[in-house]
């Protein structure tokens, strides 16, 4: 059994090494339709060891797709794009699933679900997909669509059948803030000019409502997501989406609460499982001041978030905030062991979140918690060496000093000496460091300063204090002088 990887690529320099990593763990062979790269595209692919192919753009990605589908020599295609990539779980297993599955009747493929990171921090950025990427090279399966292409099954046999690929996850970093909406304004302009040609595709709504919502355009965004949420053609695994961009977009654009409600119910018995839209419409419903609905809200995202959470779904970033506040409510109450309880959890989640973890300090300074049981409270947590630093630039601006001492001295990145003496209370000492940096600066100053313009050297002059411009027999004012004469002569 042969595997073959293809990609369509055009200026992918960046993405490239990462696409030839990860599909070479699996693949027999990697083929790189180039469709007009001035980057260095073909060379790296050449040098990654992939059989590169030339096609001559014509604003068609299925037309360059099944191009590249023609070239393969493969008995299975994996067809990814060039800013997806495999984990590194998931790519070793990858052939042995295709191998499980390769002898069964009527079974065309797997469905893998898709990931949205950002590039530049490998955050995850709350939304994922389920996407088409794995299927046999047969001649029934091919690409379809201009723009926003897909895999569709063109025997006829509605008996053949696909199925979502278990332990498979690709990262998928075209959703990147720093690329999304120049992809999105490209994507939009090729959509309204097929549509203006009086060409069209099923699933034209739901690819308008994502550019649009990328380019802030709630109006838009809110009727198409309507329009895709209504029709009989769904993206195979992103049924939800429609109704989440829906939901978000009527409340940036400040809808009325009635409509916002209705969007959220719909949402919520199309999709009882997502934790999105309770988390989504809690923290609408905070932010209003509508507290004991958004509790309500909260409580049940977070329970659906425990039971049914993906990785990649938009609950990871709601649910510690939806901790936080329901933490700050049980504070309210004056039940402080269950607020404790709700942060700590939020803090579970996202241990690394700045805000989290200095709201959980802001509550054990409430129950008069000391240095010590802030460490060990601490220690209990998900916290590693390389976290040190983190918690103790969080702890250096809490009330616990002591305990951000302590994480200093484990830390590979120090706190300046004047920050460690006023931590440890010695005011005096972080004083009479700042005397000395201060009187060291303007020994340069003076020193040095006949270096400078005419019209500098006078404002210059004017900030230098007196020990630097006159003689004295004051002690400071000739230690002054001696240490300007060093660095004028090229002393220290």
């Amino acid at each position: 059994m042969k595997i073959s990887a293809c990609v369509i690529a055009k200026n992918e320099a960046e993405n490239l090494p990462r696409w030839l990593a990860s599909m070479r763990v699996f693949a027999d062979e990697m083929i790189v339709v180039d469709t007009g790269s001035t980057d260095e595209t073909v060379a790296i692919a050449r040098a990654g060891g992939a059989r590169v192919l030339y096609f001559d753009w014509i604003n068609d990605f299925s037309a360059a797709k099944n191009f590249a589908l023609d070239a393969a020599t493969g008995d299975w295609v994996v067809f990814t794009d060039a800013d997806e990539y495999f984990t590194e779980e998931s790519a070793p297993r990858v052939r042995p699933l295709i191998e499980e599955y390769d002898s069964r009747d009527k079974f065309d493929g797997f469905i893998v679900h898709l990931v949205n990171i950002d590039m530049d921090t490998g955050a995850l950025l709350g939304t994922n997909a389920k996407v088409q990427r794995i299927f046999r090279h047969v001649p029934h399966i091919r690409f379809v669509g201009s723009i926003h292409e897909h895999v569709e099954n063109l025997s006829g046999d509605p008996g053949r059948m696909m199925m979502m690929a278990p332990g498979l996850t690709l990262y998928h970093t075209g959703y990147s803030p720093r690329m999304i909406k120049e992809k999105s304004r490209r994507d939009l302009d090729l959509l309204l000019a097929r549509r203006a040609r009086g060409e069209s595709s099923k699933l034209d709504e739901y690819h308008l409502m994502d550019c649009y919502y990328s380019l802030e355009d709630y109006p838009q965004a809110a009727r198409y997501a309507r329009e895709a949420r209504d029709s009989a053609d769904q993206p195979v695994g992103s049924e939800d989406r429609p109704h989440a961009v829906l939901l978000q977009s009527l409340i940036l654009m400040g809808s009325a609460d009635s409509e916002i409600r209705e969007a959220y119910e719909i949402a919520r018995k199309a999709c009882p499982e997502k934790a999105d839209f309770p988390l989504i419409y809690g923290t609408y419903a905070w932010d209003q001041g509508y507290f004991v609905t958004a509790c309500r809200a909260y409580q049940e995202g977070l329970h659906l978030h425990e039971e049914y959470y993906r990785e990649g779904d938009f609950s990871g970033i709601l649910a510690p905030t939806a901790c936080v506040r329901l933490g700050e409510a049980a504070a309210l109450r004056g039940d402080m062991e269950e607020a404790l309880r709700l942060q700590e959890r939020g803090l579970r989640i996202a241990p690394r979140s700045a805000p989290i973890l200095a709201s959980f300090l802001r509550l054990l300074t409430q129950v008069g918690a000391d240095d010590v049981a802030v460490i060990k409270v601490l220690q209990s947590l998900d916290y590693g060496a390389d976290d040190a630093a983190f918690l103790a630039a969080v702890l250096a601006a809490s009330a616990f000093q002591l305990a951000a001492l302590y994480y200093d001295q484990r830390s590979t990145v120090k706190f300046p000496q004047r920050r460690q003496f006023l931590l440890t209370g010695d005011v005096n000492s972080a004083a009479a460091s700042l005397v000395e940096d201060i009187e060291r600066t303007a020994a340069i100053a003076a020193a040095y300063g006949r270096a400078f313009a005419h019209a500098q050297q006078a404002q210059l002059a004017l900030l230098l204090p007196d020990s630097c411009k006159q003689e004295s027999a004051a002690p400071e004012v000739q230690r002054m002088q001696r240490r300007i004469g060093r660095l004028a002569e090229g002393g220290r």
